[in-house]
């Protein structure tokens, strides 16, 4: 068993204290995920909107996923502790794969149309994605509860109770 520091790991990419990191992910996560959704949409009732609006989707979720990994690559390289995790490397080999792949369904929906790049390849590659990110999401999860990247390293960890020394509960 490997001991974790219980006052944290800190993060290089911040704003006011707090990690950006964890403050972009959810985007391109969701948009990633309306392109899964929206291409069983068109899988299942053949309407064009769904098309269009996957590509719109897919190519929001790309722009916010550069921006998320910007943040993560500076917290990645700004500090040695992140850079020794096994996580933390699996977190973004993982997403490099997830970005590449995205690029490469914008890339085929944009050649051939929207409508056109969905079946099967843009579906495809939207449920891939899907499937990956359950597994980097995993692992950033690891990284955030488990090792507690992006906690105030100068912080302790609160009791679970969230009860203060006087037993009081804190607002």
């Amino acid at each position: 068993m490997t001991h974790v520091d219980s006052r944290g790991v800190a993060t290089t990419a911040k704003l006011a204290s707090h990690p950006i990191h964890p403050m972009l992910v959810p985007f391109p996560i969701a948009l990633f995920i309306a392109t899964f959704a929206c291409d069983l949409a068109y899988w299942f009732t053949g309407g064009v909107f769904w098309a269009q609006a996957a590509i719109w989707a897919l190519g929001a979720a790309i722009l916010t996923a550069a921006l998320a990994a910007g943040a993560g690559l500076t917290d990645f390289l700004g500090n040695r502790r992140i850079r020794a995790m096994s996580d933390a490397w699996q977190h973004m080999i993982g997403n490099v794969i997830v970005v590449v792949l995205a690029l490469i369904s914008f890339l085929i929906r944009y050649s051939y149309g929207a409508a056109e790049g969905v079946m099967p390849w843009g579906l495809l590659l939207s449920a891939v994605i899907a499937a990956l990110l359950l597994f980097t999401g995993w692992k950033g999860g690891e990284l955030v509860y488990h090792h507690r990247i992006g906690m105030h390293p100068e912080a302790p960890a609160e009791p679970a109770s969230g009860a203060g020394t006087s037993g009081r509960l804190h607002a």
